[in-house]
């Protein structure tokens, strides 16, 4: 099959990760479960001919149900002769640990509890489901219900694939540890707020997994899809069936628990649960929204705010690929794909460009000769309002893949570009919809002190002095960067918004990773 036709295929088998970011609909009954064989409403289960076992009780968290033959079958290699499939004793060992984890040291809620609804998988245990997705998936959280008492806090299970046979997956035991980590990271999110958008969903549980294990790599495949658009707002991802941009921020939430701790994440899973917004922000408080939360949980127990937090997130990704740097910003940043950016020439004036909320905009130019070079943003005459209000600008200065120096702009500052380049990093720091400015458009100036003086004064709309060289050039419309980056865009329709459910994590990540980018 071509590599179109298979895209068609899985983008298109849209299934149960597009229902669970869909509107609940509260249940009183249990729903359907994998071993229904006659449910044909599930794209996944059990034939009527498959003979399903589930791990015996032993006092753990999990029950992992399999089949021995058949098109479920799992490998049936059982090299301690215990009995059970040395595959499904992994699965078992995995998701274990993965309790261990999230519901010790991090402390995150255990999800709710199936023991009272009627299909449950035969006790209280969380339960996982070996199955054959065809390559079409290769797992997912499934909603079982939510009880109406409990408003958005849904309960479920996952279900997952039998044997990865044929996926990219390097081995099993890595195909099993980043979908146990990922999946059921999404099923302790329920126990929270199971309505909330697709980009704390899934880069919280991107994060987890990493957190769980970073050897997996996981985490460096995935974040591309948020650095090579930077332009948009951090909650606001594209439209489409693979939203790589929401797998990809993981690498905000990366940062701020590198910055600050692990607690971070829970304490903003805490307060997303409907009716338990924080009181700073009292108008969020019945149906919390993550960006308002997360402003709200900096200022009061981090002494920060959303507009510090990510102005300092738009420095932390100058320091990726070759230019990492432990000293400056993210531990691992030498294995992380750098941030896209669009090249210009100096010097550079960019007048009336939209800057969307909660988004940064990255300009890189040789130095063609300079020696310093500094930048300057302007207020714009094509707009009644203050558009540097919230903005923050960044100049870095680098040399064979390295940053020599970085600084924030704020009355001129210029730095040493001899044999090198710049990057001008344009910043908005609000934190969007519900505050009061969405996005901002300024003039950029880029260049020699002079050059940028010249060019300020023609963005005003003023005259240059004869003497003086503005040498400032005007950028065709587009100027390499998409105008419309950002505008939150209508959901997907309900037929075709595949997630993480139908989309295998391995295929997604391939996509990312074709991304192209200006290093």
């Amino acid at each position: 099959m071509r590599a179109s036709a298979l895209l068609c295929v899985v983008l298109c088998a849209c299934g149960d990760e597009a229902a669970r970011r869909a509107p609940i609909v509260h249940s009183k009954q249990a729903a359907l479960r994998p071993t229904d064989t006659t449910a044909t409403e599930l794209m996944w289960r059990y034939l009527g001919t498959d003979v399903v076992e589930a791990t015996a009780s032993d006092g753990g968290s999990f029950k992992v149900h399999y089949t021995r033959s058949g098109l479920n079958a799992v490998p049936a290699l059982d090299a301690d002769d215990s009995g059970v499939p040395d595959f499904v004793e992994r699965v078992d060992e995995t998701y274990e640990a993965v309790g261990a984890l999230y519901h010790g040291p991090l402390g995150f809620r255990t999800p709710l509890t199936d023991g009272t609804i009627g299909d449950n998988g035969g006790d209280a245990r969380f339960d996982v489901y070996l199955l054959d997705f065809a390559r079409s998936a290769d797992g997912a959280f499934r909603v079982d219900q939510c009880p109406p008492s409990q408003l958005d806090r849904c309960l479920g299970y996952v279900v997952q694939e039998n044997d990865f046979a044929g996926y990219g997956y390097p081995n099993t035991t890595v195909a099993t540890r980043i979908l146990g980590s990922h999946e059921y990271f999404h099923a302790v999110q329920a126990a929270y707020d199971n309505n909330q958008g697709v980009v704390i969903s899934e880069g919280t549980a991107v994060w987890a997994t990493e957190r769980f294990d970073p050897s997996t790599n996981d985490f460096e495949l995935f974040i591309d899809g948020y650095l090579d658009r930077p332009d948009r707002s951090i909650d606001s991802p594209p439209p489409g069936p693979v939203p790589s941009f929401a797998y990809g921020s993981a690498i905000f939430f990366k940062f701020l628990t590198e910055r600050h701790d692990d607690a971070l994440v829970r304490k903003l899973w805490e307060h997303l649960e409907n009716g338990h917004g924080d009181p700073l922000e009292p108008a969020d408080l019945a149906d919390p929204t993550f960006v308002v939360q997360l402003d709200a949980l900096l200022k009061r127990d981090y002494g920060s705010s959303f507009a510090e937090e990510f102005a300092e997130f738009a420095r932390w990704n100058l320091y990726l690929s070759t230019a990492g740097d432990p000293a400056q910003a993210y531990v691992e940043g030498r294995r992380y794909p750098a941030a896209a950016s669009t090249a210009v020439t100096l010097p550079f004036q960019l007048d009336g460009q939209r800057v969307f909320y909660a988004s940064a905009q990255y300009f890189k130019a040789p130095a063609a000769g300079r020696t310093r070079v500094t930048a300057a943003l302007v207020d714009s005459t094509l707009t009644p309002t203050d558009d540097l209000d919230g903005l923050v600008l960044w100049l870095a200065a680098r040399k064979v893949g390295r940053n020599t120096e970085v600084i924030r702009v704020t009355a001129g500052q210029t730095v040493d570009v001899t044999d090198g380049e710049v990057i001008a990093v344009v910043t908005n720091t609000h934190r969007g919809p519900t505050g009061t400015t969405l996005s901002q458009r300024p003039g950029l100036c880029l260049g020699t002190p002079a050059e940028v003086a010249a060019c300020v004064v023609l963005t005003q709309g003023g005259v240059v002095d004869a003497g003086v060289d503005a040498g400032v050039i005007e950028p065709a419309p587009d100027a390499g960067v998409v105008a419309d980056a950002g505008v939150p865009e209508p959901t997907p329709p309900a037929g075709c918004g595949c997630g993480m459910g139908t989309t295998p994590l391995w295929f997604l990540a391939v996509l990312v990773g074709r991304r192209r980018r200006t290093n």
